[in-house]
């Protein structure tokens, strides 16, 4: 069996950057920009992001079995990477934009809708690349191997969007903190 070369798993792994710095922005940013920029409640922005979360329970056995049917010319995962990836960008943005609504409630169903929206284009496209990697390669260490570089870059890309917008925040000086930190 012919072995992967370094290259392809280094590109193979560099691409999981994209979903963990996506990821971990959301994870560790939206619900103090839903609290402190747009003034949503804590208790609204848990239930918000727990009907996004919800639907990730929905949508991962969809996107994997529409995933594993498709046939194209390009191959079964080739179509979700490529097409999945500007409403990916495009809704991430959407996350952080925010509307001249006045109600409240029209900005929880908004931020409800876009999370909800932001999961699933983030699942058309992670999880046909999670799938990639029993078809590069059928060998077990291959496998194990390749999965290692996803998972440094991972980590790498996890860190990066934790500890630069850290590091931009202590720049500031205090008097200007607390604007930084919005814009951070």
């Amino acid at each position: 069996m012919k072995k992967l070369s370094r290259l392809t798993k280094l590109i193979y792994g560099f691409g999981d950057v994209g979903f963990s710095m996506t990821s971990t922005i959301v994870a560790a940013y939206f619900p103090i920009f839903l609290t402190d920029i747009v003034g949503l409640t804590p208790g609204i922005v848990a239930i918000a992001l727990f009907i996004g979360k919800s639907w990730d329970y929905i949508n991962d056995p969809l996107v994997g079995y529409l995933s594993d049917r498709t046939r194209t010319r390009w191959g079964r995962r080739r179509p979700f990477l490529l097409f999945g990836a500007v409403p990916f960008a495009v809704v991430f943005a959407f996350l952080w934009f925010k509307p001249a609504y006045d109600s409240h409630t029209a900005l929880v169903v908004f931020y409800t809708l876009m999370y909800v929206l932001y999961d699933a284009v983030v699942t058309f496209v992670s999880t046909p690349y999670f799938s990639l990697t029993p078809e590069l390669t059928e060998d077990y260490d291959e496998r194990t191997e390749l999965t290692g570089y996803r998972m440094f870059f991972s980590i790498l890309g996890g860190l990066i969007s934790f500890v630069v917008p850290m590091m931009i925040i202590a720049r500031c000086p205090r008097t200007t903190r607390a604007m930084c930190a919005k814009w951070a």
